[in-house]
């Protein structure tokens, strides 16, 4: 499985992102990472949760897929918490990791990383968000908020790699079953303001119905189309299931 990726520091001055991308003879594994903490520490931490887990997925090559992406976050969030101990500082960063294989997708996940599934002509997220937008969200769908009130009150996280509790996990026990044509796409937040919407707008659905090219890199320039003052670091991972 090939795999596309693409990124910008937004109107930041420092990329705090980070990303890998191992292929094996059975399946592909993905790691994004958003780090938190300002620019130095932020940037800490994801590296080096993102270095943690593959290290420790690559360790336990014969295990199972989902024990072995439960073990590899441990290693993360140790690696995370020793790094900042050394520092004498604190932060922390979102962790998205997939794994596909043999026509499925599993993922496990912390954080407001989104991975999304375009199918059908939609997209779908699939993973949580341990944000506190995602609470935000019921009162929209009780009709108590309107969706752009939702977004004004901000995402602070309730849960991240930290070296501490991981409060909430996202890793489901049973992979999620792939049709030829499915489309994945692993993202930081910094492509909420083009994906993140109640409506999907004609642009985003051209760039995932057009099947030449780069996604991720079309992802992230229609984010910079946005001309937002305040964008994110973005980084995207794209892949094409065609088996």
């Amino acid at each position: 499985m090939n795999a596309v990726i693409s990124q910008w520091v937004g109107k930041r001055e420092h990329q705090e992102d980070a990303y890998m991308v191992r292929h094996y003879p059975a399946g592909t594994l993905a790691v994004v990472c958003d780090g938190m903490g300002g620019h130095q520490f932020g940037a800490l931490a994801s590296k080096t949760a993102v270095n943690a887990f593959v290290e420790a997925f690559e360790a336990e090559p014969d295990g199972s897929i989902s024990l072995r992406l439960q073990e590899a976050l441990e290693a993360a969030n140790d690696a995370v918490g020793d790094a900042f101990a050394t520092a004498g500082a604190f932060g922390g960063t979102t962790l998205l990791a997939t794994y596909v294989g043999g026509g499925v997708l599993w993922w496990i996940s912390v954080g407001d990383s989104p991975l999304y599934l375009w199918r059908h002509s939609r997209l779908i997220r699939l993973n949580e968000d341990h944000s506190l937008r995602s609470v935000y969200m019921q009162y929209v769908h009780a009709g108590n908020l309107t969706f752009e009130e939702a977004l004004s009150m901000g995402h602070s996280l309730r849960s991240a790699v930290t070296g501490d509790n991981m409060e909430l996990i996202d890793a489901p026990m049973t992979p999620y079953p792939l049709l030829p044509g499915d489309r994945i796409l692993l993202a930081t937040d910094g492509s909420d303001d083009l994906l993140y919407t109640p409506v999907l707008t004609d642009t985003v659905k051209h760039i995932f119905e057009e099947r030449n090219g780069n996604l991720a890199a079309r992802v992230v320039e229609a984010c910079r189309a946005l001309e937002s003052p305040y964008a994110d670091n973005v980084t995207v991972i794209g892949m094409d299931w065609d088996a």
